[in-house]
C-alpha cells in the first residue's frame, strides 16, 4: 500500500509524478484501507496497554536520515541504506536488516531514523531491546498481567517494522531463541520485516568469541537473509569520542 503522505513526500523530492488521474485513484484506494486503519488504531492502543509504550523512545525521536553525520563512505553507505528501505517500504515483501558494530557508531540513530519516517507514513513500528521483550515475556506468565503470551507474541507479530536492539546482551537462554524464533517466523509469514542492532559479528574464526550465529542460531540468521535481508556495517570509530 502506497499512503498519501508517501505520495506528498515523493512528489516534494521530485522522485516521482503522478497524473489527476493517478490522484484519484490513491484517493479511493485510500478511503477503501479505512477499516485497515481503524484497525491499526486499536493494535497500537493494545500494544501501548501491553507495552506501555510504542514507536520509539523520546531520546531517538528526533532522529532523521537528514540528521545523520556523514564523515565516511561508510557512514554514507548506511545513510543511503537507510533512505532506500524508508523509501521501497511499501512494497511489503519483509526484507529486514542488520545493522552491525561498535557501541556509539550510529546503528541507533538510523534505525530511529527509519522508524519515524515510517511512522510519519502512518506505519506502525517499534524498537525494542531483547531484554526489554524478554522482562515483558515474562510479566505475562505473573498473576494478573495485561496480556498473555500468545496477546503478546500476536502484538509483536503485527507491528509494520520490528528492530531488536541489543542483541546478544541477552541471557542468551534456549527459551529466549525459541521466542525470538517464534517471532521473526510468524512475521515474515506475514511479509512483516524485523531489523536488528548489535555489537556482535556475524561469525568468527575463533570458537571462543560470541557472534551472532552462536547467540541466536544459524537459523534464525538465515530467516533475516530471507527476501534480500542487509547486513550493514557500522565499522567506525564511536561519535561520542
Amino acid at each position: 500500500m502506497i499512503t498519501i503522505a508517501e505520495i506528498k513526500r515523493r512528489a516534494a523530492n521530485g522522485t516521482q509524478k503522478y497524473s489527476w488521474e493517478d490522484l484519484k485513484r490513491f484517493r479511493a484506494e485510500d478511503e477503501a484501507k479505512q477499516p485497515e486503519r481503524f484497525k491499526k488504531q486499536f493494535d497500537e492502543f493494545r500494544a501501548e496497554k501491553i507495552l506501555s509504550r510504542c514507536g520509539v523512545l523520546p531520546i531517538h525521536q528526533n532522529c532523521h536520515v537528514d540528521n545523520y553525520e556523514i564523515l565516511t563512505s561508510g557512514h554514507r553507505k548506511a545513510a543511503n541504506f537507510a533512505k532506500w528501505y524508508i523509501d521501497n517500504f511499501y512494497l511489503n515483501n519483509g526484507t529486514g536488516f542488520i545493522f552491525g558494530g561498535k557501541p556509539g557508531t550510529g546503528k541507533n540513530h538510523l534505525a530511529a531514523a527509519i522508524c519515524n519516517a515510517l511512522m510519519e507514513d502512518g506505519y506502525s513500528c517499534l524498537i525494542i531491546t531483547v531484554n526489554e521483550l524478554m522482562q515483558k515475556l515474562r510479566a505475562c506468565y505473573r498473576s494478573g498481567s495485561d496480556a498473555t503470551e500468545d496477546q503478546f507474541i500476536k502484538t509483536m507479530i503485527d507491528f509494520d517494522l520490528l528492530v531488536l536492539d541489543e542483541v546478544g546482551l541477552q541471557r542468551n537462554s534456549d527459551a529466549e531463541r525459541l521466542a525470538l524464533n517464534q517471532i521473526i517466523d510468524q512475521r515474515l509469514c506475514r511479509f512483516k520485516p524485523t531489523g536488528m542492532l548489535t555489537n556482535l559479528p556475524a561469525g568468527s574464526e575463533d570458537p571462543s568469541e560470541p557472534t551472532m550465529n552462536s547467540v541466536l542460531g544459524v537459523r534464525i540468521m538465515d530467516r533475516m537473509r530471507t527476501n534480500g535481508g542487509k547486513w550493514i556495517s557500522f565499522e567506525w570509530q564511536s561519535y561520542r569520542k
